[in-house]
């Protein structure tokens, strides 16, 4: 499989296309420039005060310097005490007038003020930083167990100071936790010992500089969106990243001069005058991810109607010649790969063809649910009923791939 990576700026607006043997997977956006500050606040840390908290919505308002406050809810402010559970209720987590980091999840959306978080983390090229939390976790899309494994106990031994220096953190409830990110499979002790050093010695910066403000502040700013596309989508495997746009072209050449040398090569610019997104039809498979109805090849088809409240999906069987089981099958597959390339999230129903056989059901959603392998976004998949619905959820994006191009100035 050939995973390349394409970027292109038009109208301050960063486009980022992942392709997969010419295939288009993934889209990302990110507004550049002051003007669009608001909207790229994912992963900014501000110093925030609390200003009210609403028991009847298990959550708090609290002000991080933008017009509306952001919102704080029980289950991400729970991080704030070290024995919380599944039902401690906010009332246990913060009070009005405390001071507390937040990290935003969501930024602001209309009428809606920001999303933030109590978990803060702070990633690095090959791990993740979660003073919040204790354990070591592994990311998924490493699916090689005794590669997990062998990490898991390298990054403890680092942890410990067993055999090198001790990168030790101090947390909300103990040492504190890493995530192992993808970019972290292969990697020897003194890599990621390194790679873990220095998101320690950040987070320590980051602290001193808390001390030293006041609330509302913001605290750490993430690197720019450039930056950020690189250090999270190339892969081992990536065979080529290509940017549109000279001075967006040096920007991923000196970051990952600095930050990804052994992988440099495979970057490059796009050749004067082309469109970079006609590379592979990219544009063309954008405008069939913008339409309601997806054909799949047996004659069935999607319809995927997306408000503000949920997605619903309908699977029609058209002229498919296969049982109820196949087109469910293929129907699931193919959803899985739309939802991720739509960027879709929040709750979404998904009507199937009926089928009465309990095998047949459990069939389908093990074939949803391999849909979403090596996803970054967390996904949680409900039963199917007897009238063969499927409810599922899958964590927001910052833009939907909708969003995403409207904002450069799509239909």
């Amino acid at each position: 499989m050939t995973h390349e990576i394409l970027m292109s700026v038009e109208n301050g607006l960063l486009r980022v296309a992942q392709v997969e043997d010419g295939h288009l997977t993934a889209l990302q956006a990110a507004p550049l420039g002051k003007a669009d500050a608001q909207a790229s606040t994912v992963g900014q840390i501000y110093l925030a005060r609390v200003e009210r908290v609403v028991g009847r919505l298990q959550a708090a308002f609290v002000d991080i310097g933008f017009d509306k406050s952001a919102f704080l809810g029980a289950r991400e402010a729970r991080a704030l005490v070290p024995d919380a559970t599944r039902d401690t209720p906010i009332e246990d987590c913060v009070e009005d007038g405390d001071t507390v980091l937040v990290q935003v999840t969501r930024p602001p959306q209309g009428d809606k003020g920001a999303q933030v978080t109590a978990d803060v983390t702070l990633a690095g090229r090959g791990v993740v930083l979660a003073p919040c939390r204790t354990r070591i976790a592994v990311s998924r899309q490493i699916e090689d167990e005794a590669e997990r494994t062998r990490l898991t106990e390298l990054a403890e031994k680092i942890r410990q100071g067993d055999g090198i220096d001790a990168v030790d953190v101090d947390g909300m409830d103990g040492p504190s936790g890493w995530v192992l990110r993808t970019a972290a499979a292969g990697q020897e002790m003194d890599a990621l010992a390194a790679d873990m050093a220095q998101v320690a010695g950040q987070w320590e910066a980051l602290l001193e500089r808390a001390e030293d403000m006041d609330a509302p502040s913001l605290i750490h700013e993430d690197l720019g969106p450039i930056e950020k596309a690189l250090r999270d989508l190339v892969r081992a495997d990536t065979a080529a990243v290509v940017v549109e746009g000279a001075a967006g072209f040096a920007t991923a050449k000196g970051f990952m001069r600095q930050n990804m040398a052994v992988l440099a090569d495979i970057l490059s610019a796009a050749e004067d005058g082309e469109i970079l997104f006609d590379r592979h039809d990219v544009a063309g498979q954008l405008d069939k991810a913008m339409l309601p109805r997806v054909d799949l090849p047996s004659g069935a088809w999607l319809m995927i109607e997306t408000t503000e409240a949920m997605t619903t999906v309908d699977v029609n069987s058209g002229a498919a010649e296969g049982d109820a089981l196949a087109v469910n099958l293929e129907a699931a597959a193919a959803l899985a790969k739309q939802i991720r390339l739509r960027a879709l999230g929040g709750l979404i129903a998904i009507d199937f063809i009926d089928m009465t056989d309990q095998a047949a059901h459990e069939a389908v959603l093990k074939a949803l649910d391999a849909g979403f392998d090596g996803d970054k976004n967390p996904v949680r998949i409900g039963p199917m009923s007897e009238f063969s619905v499927v409810e599922m959820t899958r964590r927001r994006e910052v833009m939907t791939l909708a969003e995403a191009l409207r904002q450069n100035g799509g239909d």
